[in-house]
């Protein structure tokens, strides 16, 4: 189980599902890759690139990527004594509703991750498996990105959000609401501010 400064938590599914598949058929699989080349040879490194849809939603309170939304996984593999080590990228895109104005969100996230894949993982450790000489890098990426979703979506950093008198979306402009009328019963509080004479001597 990993654990995040967010104190969100992940259970690697590897542990319930079969990730890897035959190397016949791996092609029917994107993200899955057969590191046979790497595993028997200590310090290789290949680099690749791969892109795909997600093959479900990944969903942090509102935030959500959607199944089949375009995921791109960029890593270098490196073989180790224990196995593979996988460190690159995974970037998709996120939808929301804006907590400020609840109009669309959206926006592209990238997230590095660095993780290791052995031939006898751990069950409790925070390693994946390799099966059939193959290793699964949507699950690193799902868990990756699913870490990074904001939990309080803007669709921009500078949204104004709404007036909360009138509703109005202070984005498209100057709200048509009149100041708040004062409360009478601390005018007597404005008479102790101190006053800046007219004619300052200098």
């Amino acid at each position: 189980m990993r654990r995040t400064g967010s104190n969100r938590e992940v259970v690697p599914k590897w542990r319930d599902e079969v990730v890897c598949l035959p190397v016949a058929l791996t092609g029917v699989r994107p993200f899955v890759l057969n590191v046979a080349d790497l595993v028997h040879r200590p310090a290789a490194r290949r680099h690749e690139e791969l892109s795909g849809p997600l093959e479900e939603d990944l969903v942090v309170t509102e935030t959500i990527v959607k199944k089949g939304t375009h995921l791109v996984i960029d890593v270098v593999l490196e073989a180790v004594s224990d196995g593979v080590l996988v460190a690159g990228t995974a970037s998709s895109t996120w939808t929301a509703l804006c907590r400020r104005c609840v109009n669309p969100a959206r926006a592209t996230i990238t997230v590095a991750f660095r993780e290791m894949y052995a031939l006898h993982p751990d069950p409790e450790g925070d390693t994946y498996p390799i099966l059939h000489d193959c290793v699964d890098l949507e699950l690193v990426a799902r868990e990756a990105i699913l870490l990074d979703l904001p939990l309080a979506p803007l669709c921009t950093e500078e949204c104004r959000g709404l007036c909360p008198t009138c509703g109005a979306d202070l984005n498209d402009g100057p709200c048509p609401c009149e100041e708040a009328p004062r409360d009478h019963r601390w005018a007597a509080l404005e008479t102790l501010k101190p006053t800046a004479p007219e004619n300052p001597e200098h």
